[in-house]
């Protein structure tokens, strides 16, 4: 049986920045999660890699009752440790064209909305369903 050639889509790869664009579109970012109540209280942190922005939170693991329980991850002040919630991937240096992806319990980031950066953030802040 001869074999057959299958095309497939690949998709588009995130834009490589530079410091100087980290620096501009952290600052864009840290701005609007200022001006929001819900986001200024559920991040943690922000990082920037690989033309994607990830956003960081704490989580409390519930029923913790053990002091001599061995976590995968480390915890912060004893009690929390910090998760990975969603990410901004870019696809230009301006954050024209950008998704806002959310990550499975399985590791997998489906991607959620499609936009311009602060379209994404919007959607990140508003969508209770994935985030917080």
């Amino acid at each position: 049986m001869p074999l057959r050639k299958v095309w497939k889509k690949v998709p588009p790869k995130p834009i490589k920045l530079d410091q100087k664009d980290k620096t501009a579109l952290l600052k864009e970012v840290n701005n609007f999660i200022v001006s929001s109540q819900k986001l200024s209280n559920g991040i943690n942190r922000i990082k920037i890699r690989a033309g994607r922005i990830y956003f960081y939170f704490l989580y409390k693991p519930m029923r913790w009752n053990d002091p001599n329980a061995i976590f995968i991850k480390p915890l912060i002040d004893g009690k929390y440790f910090e998760d990975i919630f969603a990410r901004i991937t870019l696809f230009d240096k301006k954050g024209i064209d950008c998704t806002a992806d959310w990550q499975r319990h399985t590791g997998e980031w489906i991607v959620l909305n499609k936009g311009t950066l602060r379209e994404c953030l919007q959607f990140i802040e508003i969508d209770d369903r994935f985030f917080f």
